[in-house]
């Protein structure tokens, strides 16, 4: 018996509750490839053949969520981890699945041009975090230790940047690349293999149980599923971010958006000239997840089904409304 057959219970008979779930049982699971994984549409269709369900709350998102326990309470205090250039006075603040490695690239480079050019011969910019060039030395996890050590104050001429994302396409790439790409441990995503609505309904449960206890378990796989607003200090610096506008292609909206704060902050065109090659050469690498029909599957699964609808929505209910993202059709 698959160890999601709990949670798929749980679906069809509508008695996903707090407080009174399980984790999954744990299951042994060799690691699979890369390749194996994206090939083997066969199996992602059989273990998704569970009935599609409706709803358990009916009505709009914010009539189920307002003032109310079944969405994730909002600004739990996740990792905050600015990368900067401080020769141009630039703070931005990664998120996992937000272009975190593309724009760590650029923050890297930024940081220290001429070492990185003698040293960067083979890899693209996005590959850099990989090889630790910059070794973290341009990276702070707290505002006043970012402050402290270039002597600023908050409004003394710095940017402060992040990168946000539609709630549901972040996730979706984020399951993608955990759950399906590169699963990693002897029971990855919850126990639940490539069955989304196993992983869904027990994620939801997972952060419920983390919010009300206040505390969070902070696995590798959940840093990539946690909502924004849980990231970068939002609730104290929401106001002072400028967002910028994720897009699959980091050659285009990114750069658009980015070199406004840059040429402002006084970064040199023949640099920015040099990022824009970066990033509209070999844009696919392996580690992309934007075009592969395990993403496609996945994509259509999930807008087709209302019951995982709902609960992704009650999930990043908050992201929706302080990243200012529209909500799914019906909701």
């Amino acid at each position: 018996m698959h160890s999601y057959t709990h949670y798929i219970r749980q679906s069809e008979t509508y008695t996903v509750k707090s407080g009174d779930s399980q984790d999954p049982p744990k299951k042994q699971k060799q690691l699979k490839t890369f390749f194996s994984l994206y090939r083997n549409m066969d199996e992602i269709i059989e273990q998704n053949s569970d009935t599609i369900q409706p709803r358990v709350l009916n009505g709009s998102a914010h009539e189920f969520c307002n003032n109310t326990d079944h969405c994730i309470r909002p600004f739990m205090r996740h990792e905050t981890r600015y990368r900067v250039a401080p020769d141009y006075k630039m703070a931005h603040c990664v998120v996992h699945k937000s272009m975190s490695t593309v724009i760590t690239g650029i923050m890297c480079y930024l940081y220290n041009r001429n070492y990185y050019l003698k040293v960067d011969k083979q890899m693209n910019m996005s590959e850099w975090d990989k090889a630790a060039l910059c070794r973290g030395d341009n990276t702070f996890r707290h505002l006043k230790s970012l402050q402290k050590k270039y002597n600023v104050s908050q409004t003394g001429g710095w940017s402060y940047s992040m990168i946000t994302r539609d709630p549901i396409d972040r996730f979706v790439s984020g399951y993608v690349d955990r759950c399906i790409r590169v699963a990693e441990g002897s029971s990855p995503c919850n126990g639940c293999d490539k069955n989304m609505t196993c992983f869904i309904l027990s994620e939801y449960e997972r952060f419920k149980k983390q919010a009300i206890k206040g505390v969070l378990t902070n696995t590798f796989e959940d840093r990539h599923f946690y909502p924004q607003n849980w990231r970068c200090d939002i609730r104290s610096m929401r106001h002072k971010y400028e967002f910028i506008r994720y897009s699959s292609d980091p050659s285009q909206q990114l750069m658009e958006d980015l070199f406004k704060i840059a040429r402002r902050q006084g970064v040199p065109e023949k640099e920015l000239e040099f990022i824009e090659d970066e990033l509209t050469k070999n844009r696919k690498t392996t580690h992309t997840t934007a075009y592969s029909p395990a993403r496609e599957f996945y994509q259509k699964r999930l807008r087709e089904n209302p019951l995982l609808m709902e609960y992704v929505v009650r999930m990043f209910y908050h992201d929706f409304v302080i990243l200012n993202y529209p909500f799914p059709e019906g909701f």
